[in-house]
Parts: C-alpha cells; sequence; structure tokens
C-alpha cells in the first residue's frame, strides 16, 4: 500500500483572516462547491455560527502549542461523508480513489473478495455497515503529490479529534488533554 506525506494546513479564520495562535479554539467546516469540488473553511470560535449551507461535515479543534508537530485526521464520520461526496462525480474519481484507500490504510473501510474484477475495489463500513464499489484509477506522481497536498488541507489536524458523535450531525469537539 502507498504511504502517504501530509502537511499542516494554514491556521487563519475564513471570514476575519486572523491568523490563529496557540491554544485558539475554532471550527473547520467542509464543504460542497457550487463546481462540485469541496472546500475546508476554517472559523474562530466568535466567527461560526453554525455549519455553512452545502457543508459535508464539521468539527471543532484548537491549535496546539507550537512544537507539537504532528497532524491527525479529522472525525470518522467527516472522512466517510467526503468518501462519499467525492465518488458522486467521475471528475473526482482519482481523489476518491486516493481516499478510499487512506480509508483501507486507517482501517475505516475493508476491503471485500468480490468478483467484480480488477477496476473496482469492494470496500465496507463496519460502523454504518454500507458496501461501496470504487473504481481503481492510475495516477501520475505529480497528481498524486496534488491529492495529497488537497487531502492534508481538507482532512488533517493538529490534535487528535473524538470520534464519538451523539446525534444526527457530523460534528467533533476535541478533548483537552
Amino acid at each position: 500500500m502507498l504511504h502517504f506525506e501530509f502537511k499542516k494546513s494554514s491556521r487563519k479564520c475564513y471570514e476575519s483572516e486572523r491568523e490563529f495562535k496557540p491554544g485558539d479554539g475554532f471550527y473547520s467546516a467542509l464543504l460542497e462547491c457550487e463546481d462540485g469540488q469541496s472546500e475546508r473553511r476554517d472559523y474562530s470560535t466568535d466567527q461560526w455560527e453554525g455549519p455553512p449551507e452545502d457543508c459535508i461535515g464539521w468539527w471543532k479543534s484548537s491549535v496546539p502549542e507550537l512544537g507539537k508537530g504532528k497532524v491527525y485526521w479529522a472525525p470518522k464520520k467527516v472522512l466517510i461523508a467526503y468518501f462519499e461526496h467525492l465518488q458522486t462525480s467521475e471528475e473526482t474519481a482519482d481523489l476518491a480513489f486516493v481516499t478510499g484507500l487512506l480509508l483501507m490504510q486507517k482501517k475505516i473501510l475493508t476491503q471485500l473478495d468480490s468478483e467484480l474484477g480488477e477496476s473496482i475495489l469492494e470496500l465496507h463500513c463496519r460502523s454504518s455497515n454500507t458496501t461501496y464499489q470504487l473504481a481503481v484509477v492510475e495516477i501520475s506522481p505529480e497528481r498524486l503529490a496534488a491529492i495529497q497536498q488537497e487531502l492534508a488541507e481538507k482532512l488533517f489536524v493538529d490534535q487528535p479529534v473524538s470520534d464519538d458523535v451523539e446525534g444526527e450531525e457530523v460534528s467533533e469537539e476535541v478533548t483537552s488533554e
């Protein structure tokens, strides 16, 4: 399986453009744009008015103290919602394929034995008991680097995020340790 390197996204408020400082709380929202693409927006706690329209998922986090340098995944339900969103368009097939591989690597999705052939992976999510069919896509090294950057900007955070979600909304909050 491929190994992926991710860099942290820049932290500044989408509304005020103020840069976040260590210890600042903020909300991250993953949105579906009009062109079918997705975008991550970070909001300071004083600018957050709830999930924006066309929100795929959102979570609350805080900027860690300097020097921690480790990145973590967005909440599992946000990752799955983003993966499902990517599968709605052929234009994002390569992004969906890499995201599916990453979800397999994190054991969020498992590959099923399938008779669909080598061009389709059948993946299963145990937590929702959902099965997905994922097209296998060849990706150039340049495009892979761009996909890695895009996933880092949209789906990774600087602190661990709880995967325990109550209710129907996809939302997560970081607990202090």
